[in-house]
């Protein structure tokens, strides 16, 4: 055990550089300048006065850890009152620790990986997104923690095994503070219930989630939103690994349904590899397209168009006054025509192209607009005769009001926004 600590902190240790340790006068920090001051040269330590209860007797046991291990050593004095929260003494302690480094010096903390996990379940507990579980990173800016991931257990057996001095801070078994109840009660009693070790467990998960925001082919804004869609690039998902269960678990979040069930995979691999659709929950259906996996609600998709600026799904259209040129995207229309309807596709809608009537699935079809997309593309009519397929086509009445001007012009453009997770 004495080996296998000494050796994963020294290998987080450059001899060449200038460290800061934060010592508290516990065990964790008191380990980590034991091994610290036998492997680098250029160490110094640091306590914060906190003025609670039990700060006098911690002062002493640091500044006689200090002593014993030949370590140059200052107190800070804070302004904190008694009774001060956790929250707060955080706060004015890493205030306090960053402003005294020197340029070049590097803050070690003896944070351990029970401190990650007791982290991971607070943040978990208090309402966090995925990247919040990631918990305590081993190195942030110009702060460096050497026992990430040595367990407190092993920690202490190390003490006790090289007979280090120590002191335990007794507000660590007051569970009124949050983060004691879960190391405290809630940790055990999940190890109790349940095979296996929950610290373990978590630790497993942690890593994975860490590789996953740490790899940055990974990246949330590939997800596109709108009104009752949602798209991703099938290939994101293809393969089943942690990255493709991270994506599916952001998505299944959005479409209102707590996680994708075994059942609801095997049908958008089905859709992915056969370019087929299905029903999921939740009045959500899925279908691919281009490449793209989407996810359509067609109840929030398809919304009666009321007024000048209205959403249709992922479509935007707005009434101008003029545009640069005419193309598939604006239609003059006449003036004060309140007929003007915008909807999807029915049965049977026919559109007159060249002199001929054509179906409207089937232009649709042509350009390839397929499945979903199909049944919720919007068309433009009015008196109940279609004009136009915006993006697609127009129909020759729609032509001979462009070539009259008439100025009443009907932009649509394509509007996504983009997942960002944070």
């Amino acid at each position: 055990m004495t080996k296998k600590i000494e050796k994963q902190i020294k290998k987080n240790l450059n001899n060449t550089k200038n460290y800061v340790i934060a010592l508290s006068g516990g065990v964790d920090s008191a380990v980590l300048a034991k091994i610290a001051s036998e492997n680098t040269e250029k160490l110094r330590s640091v306590f914060v006065r906190h003025n609670q209860e039990h700060s006098e007797d911690l002062e002493k046991a640091a500044n006689s850890i200090a002593k014993k291990l030949k370590i140059k050593h200052k107190v800070l004095d804070s302004n904190l009152k008694l009774g001060s929260s956790e929250t707060k003494m955080r706060e004015v302690r890493y205030e306090l620790l960053l402003k005294e480094l020197k340029n070049g010096e590097i803050l070690l903390t003896g944070h351990t990986l029970s401190d990650k996990v007791e982290t991971f379940f607070l943040n978990l507990l208090r309402g966090t997104r995925v990247q919040g579980l990631k918990s305590i990173p081993q190195v942030i800016g110009n702060i460096e923690r050497p026992l990430i991931n040595i367990s407190k257990k092993e920690i202490l057996t190390y003490a006790k095994e090289n007979k280090i001095e120590y002191l335990d801070d007794l507000t660590n078994f007051e569970n009124k503070i949050l983060r004691n109840w879960i190391r405290n009660e809630l940790i055990p009693e999940v190890d109790a219930r349940l095979p296996g070790n929950v610290e373990e467990k978590i630790t497993l998960l942690i890593n994975e989630i860490e590789t996953i925001f740490d790899d940055n082919s990974l990246n949330f804004k590939y997800i596109k939103l709108a009104n009752g869609y949602i798209e991703i690039p099938a290939r994101l998902i293809e393969n089943r690994n942690i990255k493709r269960n991270m994506y599916l678990s952001l998505i299944s979040k959005v479409i209102g349904i707590p996680s994708f069930q075994k059942k609801d995979i095997e049908k958008i691999e089905n859709v992915i590899n056969t370019g087929s659709k299905t029903q999921l929950n939740n009045d959500w259906s899925c279908t691919s397209s281009n490449s793209l996996l989407i996810f359509i609600n067609k109840k929030n998709w398809l919304q009666e168009y009321r007024n000048n600026d209205k959403n249709f799904g992922y479509f935007k259209f707005s009434f101008e006054d003029n545009v640069s040129y005419n193309n598939n995207w604006n239609a003059h229309l006449p003036i004060d025509n309140e007929n003007i309807e915008i909807r999807s596709l029915n049965d049977g809608d026919k559109i007159l192209i060249d002199g001929k009537e054509n179906k409207v699935s089937e232009v649709l079809r042509n350009y390839g607009i397929r499945n979903l997309l199909k049944e919720v593309w919007p068309i433009i009519s009015i008196g109940g005769e279609i004009l136009w397929i915006p993006g697609v086509r127009k129909s020759d009445l729609m032509k001979k009001y462009e070539k009259n001007k008439e100025s009443n012009i009907l932009v649509a453009s394509i509007e996504k926004s983009s997942f960002e997770h944070s």
